[in-house]
């Protein structure tokens, strides 16, 4: 299970035959930042990916264009990192899932553990650290470039913060929020809600005595609605004559003319029965006699549209004038109606939950402003190492790794204690991050063994997570141990360490997800917790997976 898990969100491993053979696809929810999303892996496909998100599908057929999508959930600018052919290289899901996914093969012997293959860039485990806890890489491809972008990335983070300060100011201004408003509205939300649905009998009686208003007031709408529909129809055809009308108004202003001129022109003959300009003339008289003909027809058509419109404005002005005297006939009725007080009483209600919710919708808006503005601020702490890291001839980013080790090796140290782990004389990350135990570097083989290697390696990535929150970093907030029974610890130091992860996801709500395999567990768990336990009799035992039918 734990493996598909794994492999729905694009992690490179072998699973069973078995399952290759019987499962069609490995489907996982996601919720980050806000957002829900469904990743499908399709087991059948060599390759193949779909998320979808709100009604859209994308579907992601190599694994590079998937490791874009997949690192832009965690961070808005993904490093671009150097190989060990000093070629440009991106960080894939693979090579950072072992930082926060502990499998049964491996990853019990040692903190990262990736597959020869999978293990090709530069200082690999350093940069997924580095990447996780928000330090800038180790190894940036196009190092030259890299102090510009930082500053210019900077710049437009300090623009956000201004903008989303400003958003934040007028909210609060606007708004005047009391601190710690929110549950006494919700309360009153419910409360509202409860005697609405207690009157609903009230309700009932009252619709029943406006029932006959309600239908005369429809029909009246809807009358008045097909008259607005006429009297549009009219103006439109008015319009559209007037148009026509000015055009032809126009052509006997010309015609005129021209009839004015043709008589001018025949003085030229000397004789009154001169034939020179007959044709003309006799030409613009006939077309000028049609025009006003013409004219005269538009300007009783035109008549007849005015009349057709104030007898349409008269009949709307009377229908306006039933409805609002059946609405204040409806009116008169519920209010001399025996529940005439209940009903005043329902709509203040109606009116008081209207403005409560618009109230929490508003809180609910700055909340979500606010939680913009501290992603923010933790981007620009981000943004200011990177910028420290690239800046020429300097120490790159001495003091924001020096700051990063002392928080992972106290960390550390803190974890192992509340782990119960006995005979070790310190742990500590050196400038490279790597973990050294008892004054030397963990390894596979280092000498410890059984249950102590097995709370290095708990501790190890429960630091990477605390330090990563702390920071502000890239850590998606999960942690996943695939931990079969020789790998469990006494119960005692396991629920100190579950407890203190409680603790840790209580300074930082809805950040973390834990997800232990484990037999035999006996941990109490509280509100929030779940245990899926498998639910498929195979073979005379209880399975996780099993037929569909």
């Amino acid at each position: 299970m734990m493996k598909g898990v794994m492999a729905a969100l694009g992690h490179e491993l072998e699973l069973p035959p078995a399952i290759r053979m019987h499962c069609r696809a490995a489907e996982i929810a996601l919720e980050l930042e806000g957002r829900r999303l469904i990743v499908t892996r399709d087991l059948a496909e060599e390759y193949r990916l779909t998320v979808d998100e709100e009604g859209s599908s994308t579907t992601y057929s190599n694994a590079k264009d998937y490791a874009n999508w997949f690192m832009g959930l965690l961070t808005e600018s993904a490093p671009s990192l150097t190989n060990k052919q000093k070629q440009e290289a991106i960080l894939y899901p693979s090579i950072v899932f072992p930082a926060f996914w502990v499998d049964q093969d491996h990853g019990w012997t040692q903190d990262y553990w990736t597959p020869p293959n999978k293990n090709f860039l530069l200082d690999q485990r350093q940069e997924v650290i580095r990447f996780l806890i928000g330090l800038p890489p180790r190894h940036p491809f196009r190092a030259r470039t890299a102090f510009e972008e930082a500053k210019a990335a900077l710049e437009k983070t300090e623009k956000s913060i201004e903008l989303q300060r400003f958003v934040i100011n007028r909210l609060e201004r606007d708004e005047r929020f009391v601190q710690g408003e929110t549950p006494r509205l919700e309360q009153r939300k419910a409360q509202i809600e409860q005697n609405l649905e207690d009157s609903r009998v009230v309700l009932e009686l009252i619709r029943s005595t406006t029932n006959v208003f309600d239908r005369e007031l429809s029909a009246l709408e809807a009358q008045l609605a097909t008259l607005d529909a006429r009297d549009g129809a009219l103006g439109k055809r008015r319009e559209q004559l007037s148009l026509v009308f000015s055009e032809l108004e126009g052509e006997e202003e010309i015609l005129t003319a021209n009839v004015q001129a043709t008589d001018l022109l025949r003085q030229f003959c000397g004789r009154e029965d001169c034939l020179m300009f007959q044709h003309s003339d006799r030409s613009f008289g006939r077309s000028l006699l049609f025009l006003k003909d013409q004219i005269k027809d538009m300007r009783r058509t035109d008549g007849q549209l005015s009349r057709e419109m104030a007898t349409v404005a008269e009949e709307k002005r009377l229908v306006q004038a039933k409805i609002s005297a059946k609405r204040a006939e409806r009116a008169a009725a519920v209010e001399g109606s025996p529940q005439a007080s209940i009903s005043r009483q329902l709509s203040s209600l109606t009116n008081e939950l209207v403005e409560v919710e618009l109230k929490l919708a508003k809180l609910r808006q700055l909340a979500t402003e606010q939680e913009r503005f501290n992603r923010l601020l933790d981007r620009r702490e981000q943004e200011v190492i990177a910028v420290t890291a690239a800046r020429p001839h300097g120490i790159r980013g001495v003091g924001a790794l020096s700051d990063a080790r002392r928080l992972l090796s106290d960390s550390v140290q803190q974890w192992l204690t509340t782990l119960g782990t006995k005979n070790f004389n310190g742990a500590h990350f050196d400038d490279d991050l790597n973990l050294f135990v008892d004054g030397e570097r963990f390894s596979i083989t280092t000498h410890q063994s059984g249950s102590t290697r097995t709370r290095i390696v708990l501790a190890f990535h429960a630091a990477i997570l605390e330090v990563a929150l702390a920071r502000g970093g890239n850590h998606p907030g999960w942690l996943l141990f695939d931990a079969p029974k020789q790998h469990e610890l006494d119960q005692a130091d396991f629920d100190a360490y579950t407890q203190r992860l409680q603790m840790v996801a209580s300074r930082y709500p809805g950040k973390l997800q834990i997800v232990f395999s484990a037999a035999d567990l006996k941990t109490q768990f509280e509100a929030g917790d779940e245990v899926w336990a498998p639910a498929f009799a195979v073979g005379g035992g209880l399975r996780f997976l099993g037929p569909t039918a």
